[in-house]
């Protein structure tokens, strides 16, 4: 783990975490006291107050099947490099990232799971090997981005335009696919095999259908928990403007800049500003409330423990501590007020 984090601080820097931090504090200060920022912030976090706590359960739940099929889409990338890590090894890796992507900018989070999963990949340079599974995920994730875009444009909400970024990183993977028939480079070892397995292919684009498909259950849940005409469309409108803001990721967890483009994205669908923003102030804590839980039950699985009768014990209180955090807080909001 700490050859791992070494990364992070290499790629971040000091200033950089530091910068981190402060953000957060002056966040945490805006949640606190929203009219700080103005007028139309405090209306949209009243708003969020008046959402539906039974859609955003399952917003929650959406999520978690999104994440889960995104850390199996890394088990199956690296697989197809030759290395060998159960699911749950994947999910322990993959959460990490992203807990890390919650607190520094950057995508940091990104440059860790790469150092993760590198060590259980077997060969020469094992992290060009991971960093060449990594886009080939982002390939894969083009795919559906593609089609995604494709049925929005279909139903009448959604340009065109974004299109073309699924176009350009799925060409760039394509490219990658032919290029790796002529050189024996590690960064091309993913696409390698992707070229020989159409199955593995497929299993790729499935993996990462998945975790869009979780996401795209979430942003209709958001949406019909504030009562947002035709959910369905509003996220189909709100997974392509994410995927184009997910490419500035300036802020931990990319904060603000998730809400922006959300509440942008619905003001063009027909929302008003104080709507759209309170679903994508509604939509990132959701988001980032999974991230936290599913990022510190991997570190705990992670963790080193003295004997396997500790680690049995510390998983297993670790996972009754949350089941019985998820029941209260689901009677608290959702079986309390229909009693």
């Amino acid at each position: 783990m700490s050859a791992a984090l070494s990364h992070i601080r290499a790629r971040v820097g000091r200033r950089g975490i530091a910068a981190a931090a402060l953000l957060l504090v002056v966040l945490l200060i805006s949640v606190a006291m929203p009219q700080l920022l103005g007028h139309r912030v405090a209306e949209a976090f009243v708003t969020v107050g008046t959402a539906d706590p039974k859609w955003l359960w399952i917003a929650g739940a959406g999520f978690l099947v999104s994440v889960g099929s995104a850390a199996a889409s890394w088990r199956c990338a690296i697989g197809l490099c030759g290395g060998c890590l159960s699911l749950a090894e994947a999910c322990a890796r993959y959460g990490v990232g992203s807990l890390v992507n919650t607190f520094v900018p950057f995508r940091a989070g990104d440059a860790l799971r790469v150092a993760l999963f590198a060590r259980v990949v077997p060969t020469e340079k094992p992290v060009l090997t991971t960093g060449g599974a990594f886009a080939a995920l982002a390939a894969s994730r083009g795919v559906i981005l593609g089609l995604l875009v494709l049925a929005g444009a279909a139903a009448g909400v959604v340009p065109l335009w974004p299109l073309l970024i699924a176009a350009g990183v799925v060409g760039v993977g394509v490219l990658a696919a032919i290029a790796a028939r002529r050189t024996p480079a590690h960064l091309l070892d993913a696409f390698r095999e992707l070229g020989r397995d159409r199955r593995a292919a497929a299993r790729l684009v499935a993996w990462a259908a998945i975790s869009t498909g979780g996401r795209l259950v979430s942003a209709t849940a958001v949406a019909a928990a504030l009562g947002l005409p035709r959910p369905l469309a509003a996220a189909l409108v709100v997974i392509p403007a994410l995927d184009a803001a997910s490419f500035l990721p300036v802020t931990p967890g990319n904060v603000g800049v998730t809400s922006a483009a959300i509440a942008m994205a619905l003001q063009a669908h027909g929302a008003s500003f104080t709507n759209g923003l309170a679903a994508g102030i509604a939509f990132h804590a959701i988001e980032t409330a999974v991230g936290l839980m599913f990022g510190i039950a991997s570190l705990v699985w992670l963790a080193p423990y003295p004997s396997p009768a500790a680690r049995r014990v510390a998983l297993l209180a670790g996972a009754a501590s949350w089941v019985l955090g998820i029941a209260g807080a689901f009677s608290a909001t959702v079986l309390v007020p229909l009693v």
